[in-house]
């Protein structure tokens, strides 16, 4: 019987850089077989080609809704990230890639595809999903609104496990089940299951998540050490190059 590896989550904010330290910081330190990413294929040929896509590369790709979609979201992104001061060209992941490149250190892509997440993103909204939405916004409590405030005052430094954001998790789950049923729920499910096929192959991974999805990995993970009766993905795996400058994660 084959020994299991082991897999160390590192969760993180993705522009700030007290994260990208701490990423740097634990690849030195636990000296992994694997560094693994929150990217598919498509992001890191991306990266590696130094290319930033346009909405209109996006239409190429996906039907005009689902890139409609990723394009409103991403601009929205970069608002978000600028408004604190952040700067959105500068990531975890791209901290993770030039670290394992330091260290001669394979990358495994686990996100699923974007043109996946997009497209399934794109068929759960309709027509109903806007007054939904304020239907669920006029039923919270003014106590419930408070709390919002007071995790957004939060300092990203002082973010370091899932528990941390997990009243945003659960926030965005109840105005947005439709999006996050997409982008937390499925999305953790799927990288649970190709870093658990990491482990199965001996390997010791770094992981490095999104802190709104350690949490549901780490959970994913621990069911699947137990109960193991999915297929094994494939899992992409590529070597990276020393000149990575920025990385998109749209």
């Amino acid at each position: 019987m084959s020994t299991h590896g082991t897999i160390t989550l590192v969760p993180s904010v993705h522009f700030s850089p007290t994260h990208r330290r701490r990423v740097r910081e634990t690849i030195r330190e636990a000296e992994p077989d694997l560094v693994a990413v929150e990217l598919d294929e498509s992001r890191f040929e991306r990266l590696e080609r130094a290319a930033d896509p346009a909405l209109d590369d996006l239409t190429r790709q996906l039907p005009p809704p689902a890139a409609a979609a990723s394009g409103v979201l991403r601009a929205l992104q970069r608002t978000i990230v600028r408004s604190y001061g952040l700067d959105p060209e500068q990531t975890d992941m791209e901290a993770a890639i030039e670290t394992a490149a330091e260290r001669n250190l394979d990358v495994a892509l686990v996100d699923e595809p974007i043109d996946e997440i997009v497209s399934a993103l794109a068929r759960r909204f309709g027509p109903l999903t806007i007054p939904k939405t304020m239907v669920r916004m006029q039923s919270m409590g003014p106590e419930e609104y408070a709390e919002q405030f007071d995790l957004l005052a939060l300092p990203f430094e002082e973010i370091t496990s899932g528990d941390d954001v997990q009243p945003a998790i659960d926030h965005l789950r109840r105005l947005f089940p439709e999006i996050a049923a997409v982008v937390i729920d499925r999305r953790d499910r799927a990288m649970a299951r190709r870093l658990h096929a990491l482990r199965r192959e001996g390997a010791d991974v770094v992981a490095v998540i999104g802190a709104g999805h350690h949490n549901g990995i780490q959970r994913r993970l621990e069911e699947l050490a137990v109960h193991d009766d999915e297929p094994r993905p494939i899992v992409p795996i590529r070597s990276p190059d020393r000149t990575v400058t920025r990385i998109p994660i749209d």
